[in-house]
C-alpha cells in the first residue's frame, strides 16, 4: 500500500466529501493543514451531521455547527492531528458537543476500490435478495448492513438460514457503500468475502465506485477488504445525536495461532462503561 492515499481514489470520492463539508477539500493533501468552518446542520439530509472532520493524508477539513466553531477550533489548536483523530479526540470533541446532545464517533477509516484495483473472490453462494427475503432479515444480527435505503442486498443461505449479508447504499456522487455482516457462529468460511465480492461486482457493473468503512480495531475485516483490492483513502469523525459511545477491544490476532493477552488486569478496566443502550 502506498504511504499516501491513491490520488485516483481521492478524485473519485472528493465530490462526495466536499458535499458533506460544504466547501472544497485542500488540493494538496500531503502538506499539513487544518481548516475548520461552520456549516448549518440539515437533519433532513441523511449524510449531514452537526460535526464532521475529514483527514486525507496530512490535510484536515472540518464542518461544524456554528455554535461550536470556536471551541472545536481550540481543540485542533491544542492537540496534534494524530491526537484529534483518536479516541482521545472523540473525548475532547465530545466535551464540546455533548451539551447539545451530540457525541463524536471515530475515527472511521474509509476504503475505496475501482475496476483497476478490485480483486473479488469467485464464489457462487451469494444470491441477490428479493424484497420478501429482505423483509425476513433479523436486523439484530445483521446490524452493520443497511436496513432501509439499500439499493441491492446479497446473501448466503445455509439450510434456509441467512448466514451472511452485504448491502449496497447509494450515497450520491457515484459512491456506493457496502455494509456486511456474518451471523454468529458462521465465521471462518470466507462468507464475508463472498458477499462483499458479489456486492462490489454489482457496483462496478453499474458504473459506481466501491466504498466501505472498517474500524481500525476490526483487524480481520480490514485485512479482508484489503485482500479484495480496497485501499484506505481517508478517515472521518462524525457527530451524531445520542449517548457517548466507545469502541470495543481489537478483534483478531496478528497471525494464526498467536495468543492475544490483555495487558491490563480486570480491576484496571473502566467500570463506568455501560452496556450499549
Amino acid at each position: 500500500m502506498p504511504a499516501t492515499a491513491n490520488p485516483r481514489f481521492i478524485a473519485l470520492v472528493r465530490p462526495w466529501v466536499e458535499r458533506q463539508l460544504g466547501y472544497s477539500f485542500p488540493a494538496n493533501t500531503t502538506t499539513p493543514s487544518v481548516d475548520v468552518r461552520p456549516r448549518a446542520h440539515n437533519p433532513s439530509d441523511p449524510q449531514d451531521a452537526p460535526f464532521r472532520a475529514f483527514r486525507i493524508d496530512s490535510a484536515v477539513a472540518v464542518a461544524v455547527s456554528p455554535q461550536w466553531l470556536g471551541q472545536v477550533r481550540a481543540v485542533f489548536d491544542r492537540l496534534h492531528t494524530d491526537q484529534v483523530f483518536s479516541i482521545l479526540g472523540t473525548y475532547e470533541l465530545s466535551r464540546v458537543t455533548l451539551p447539545g446532545g451530540v457525541a463524536v464517533w471515530g475515527p472511521i477509516p474509509n476504503y475505496v476500490a475501482d475496476s483497476t484495483s478490485w480483486r473479488p473472490v469467485r464464489d457462487s453462494r451469494p444470491v441477490l435478495l428479493s424484497d420478501d427475503q429482505r423483509s425476513a432479515i433479523d436486523w439484530n444480527v445483521f446490524w452493520h448492513c443497511e436496513r432501509t435505503n439499500a439499493i441491492a442486498s446479497f446473501g448466503i443461505y445455509e439450510a434456509d438460514r441467512l448466514v451472511a449479508l452485504a448491502t449496497v447504499v447509494d450515497h450520491g456522487d457515484r459512491v456506493w457503500e457496502i455494509g456486511v455482516d456474518v451471523a454468529p457462529g458462521a465465521t471462518g468460511r470466507r462468507l464475508g468475502s463472498a458477499v462483499v465480492s458479489a456486492a462490489g461486482n454489482w457496483i462496478l457493473d453499474h458504473g459506481a465506485t466501491i466504498h466501505a468503512t472498517v474500524a481500525f480495531w476490526n483487524v480481520p475485516s480490514s485485512r479482508n477488504m484489503r485482500s479484495l483490492g480496497m485501499e484506505y483513502v481517508y478517515s472521518v469523525m462524525r457527530g451524531r445525536e445520542g449517548p457517548f459511545l466507545v469502541p470495543p477491544q481489537p478483534i483478531g490476532a496478528p497471525a494464526p495461532g498467536i495468543e492475544v493477552y490483555n495487558n491490563y488486569p480486570a480491576w484496571a478496566m473502566n467500570p463506568a462503561i455501560r452496556p450499549k443502550p
